[in-house]
């Protein structure tokens, strides 16, 4: 039973057990949304890893270090086009295949620099909101990076 209890010593206020539980599973619910709704994305983002490496693989290019598994997914949902020193260049598109990267993202892959090397890349996939049932739209980003130590010397150099 819920609701007052009253006692010559105190009273006490005891919490309804249906309201805790509907509380409780509203939360539950909410949190597996928001969780697969990441790890949607993060698929995503490795989607589109793969078939970036495959561009440069395929075109007989270095292997690059990736930048975390959605290094970039905040940055593309708040489309934040700030980033931090060594970026060499970046491409944003749409798309409801992320296993399929556009022109755009291959001749990123497969650009080469004369006087920079690229080392590293990162990926941002971030769901599109608004999107209609089946088929999920994705917003992603890929920035190509030189490496840690020649950022680091470009910035004291320049």
């Amino acid at each position: 039973m819920s609701g007052l209890i009253i006692s010559k010593s105190f009273i006490k206020i005891t919490p309804p057990k249906k309201f805790i539980s509907c509380a409780l599973l509203i939360f539950l619910v909410a949190l597996a949304v928001v969780a697969t709704a990441a790890d949607q994305e993060d698929a995503a983002a490795d989607a589109v890893a793969t078939a970036f490496a495959q561009a440069r693989q395929a075109a007989h290019l270095s292997k690059l270090e990736r930048m975390g598994r959605n290094a970039f997914r905040e940055k593309v949902c708040k489309q934040d086009m700030r980033f931090a020193s060594g970026l060499i260049k970046i491409v944003r598109y749409q798309t409801s295949d992320p296993a399929h990267i556009p022109e755009s993202a291959q001749r990123l892959a497969t650009e080469r620099y004369a006087s920079t090397v690229v080392a590293r890349f990162g990926v941002g996939v971030c769901a599109l909101n608004g999107n209609s049932p089946g088929q999920p739209q994705y917003a992603v980003l890929i920035a190509t990076y030189e490496s840690r130590l020649d950022s680091f010397w470009r910035f004291f150099w320049n």
